[in-house]
């Protein structure tokens, strides 16, 4: 099976660290991820991904700043936003048209686990692994 390349833009290091141990969790060896701290930083990057998992509060990009970006860049790729602010994820997830997914912060609930399946085609398997599924 092919690696998935996942982008994770989080400026907290204990999130990253949650996010990272739950990718790896779900995931196991099949997934490539790279993280980026700031917006400026996570715009100088090269190469397409798979899914990008965002946080909207960064040090160098306010929730409204970081939200439009996401909006824009879920065009192309989908997007799952985690954050602590009680109402803007829910109103970009509505905003996206089904190319964005806000999540529980840390990726510590099920809607975590769910969005990954969606997005990156994939099937969770109880424990560590998966396997793809087909669409029809």
């Amino acid at each position: 099976m092919q690696s998935k390349t996942i982008f994770c833009l989080e400026d907290g290091l204990f999130y990253k660290n949650m996010i990272e141990h739950r990718l790896t969790d779900l995931l196991g060896d099949h997934v490539h991820i790279e993280y980026f701290f700031s917006l400026g930083h996570f715009k100088q990057r090269k190469g397409p991904c798979d899914l990008l998992i965002s946080d909207l509060h960064l040090g160098d990009s306010k929730g409204e700043q970081t939200a439009e970006f996401l909006l824009d860049y879920s065009q192309h790729t989908p997007v799952i936003v985690q954050s602590s602010d009680p109402y803007l994820p829910e109103r970009l997830e509505r905003l996206g048209q089904g190319n964005i997914k806000a999540v529980e912060k840390a990726g510590r609930g099920p809607e975590f686990a769910l969005a990954l399946e969606a997005f990156l085609q994939l099937q969770i398997t109880q424990g560590r692994g998966l396997t793809v599924s087909h669409p029809n």
